[in-house]
């Protein structure tokens, strides 16, 4: 949990430098990259948390791979070096992305269906969201057959499934409630 914290931390103060030297947008870009490569190669990952490698290679070996970036994220990568938290980079982009999207009153919904959206559907799901919402919002498509039709959706904290699997469930929870008998 401390890790949490002093992730938000960094990726405050991140925000706030950016704003400051009017580059927000270019640490976006960077901190969507980092996060980009840290999924892309789990090496990368285990490398910043491993224990017996000395965080001057590990700071070393982050500026090699992110040596496109500009000069405020590779002052980042310095000062965590220099404050031995270099294993929080990954979190500290990811933190970042959120406070950017807030900043910018984006917000993330992800609608997980048993079959992908069409892009009329997730058209008329984006529209119906912004309007409800007033922010501008992004879609994240999630596809789980076991849902068998229907959709879940979940927007920040708030989710509202509408799966037959979901429904199904309910139904046999009523009918065990109301009889002695149970159903498998």
């Amino acid at each position: 949990m401390k890790t949490s914290r002093a992730a938000i931390r960094y990726a405050k103060a991140l925000i706030l430098e950016s704003v400051e030297k009017n580059n927000l947008e270019e640490t976006f870009s960077d901190m969507e990259m980092v996060l980009k490569t840290f999924e892309e190669n789990t090496g990368l990952s285990h490398l910043i948390e491993s224990r017996v490698i000395k965080n001057s290679i590990k700071s070393s070996s982050l500026l090699l791979v992110f040596k496109e970036v500009s000069a405020l994220t590779k002052s980042l990568i310095r000062v965590l070096d220099e404050n031995n938290r270099i294993n929080i980079f990954e979190i500290i982009a990811y933190k970042f992305i959120e406070l950017y999207k807030h900043h910018k009153g984006i917000q993330s919904a992800i609608v997980t269906t048993a079959a992908p959206l069409t892009k009329e559907i997730e058209d008329q799901v984006l529209d119906t969201i912004s309007k409800l919402t007033n922010k501008q919002t992004t879609i994240f498509n999630k596809v789980d057959t076991s849902l068998i039709g229907g959709f879940v959706l979940r927007l920040g904290d708030i989710e509202y499934n509408a799966s037959f699997k979901n429904k199904l469930k309910n139904i046999k929870h009523e009918f065990n409630k109301n009889t002695n008998l149970s159903i498998i």
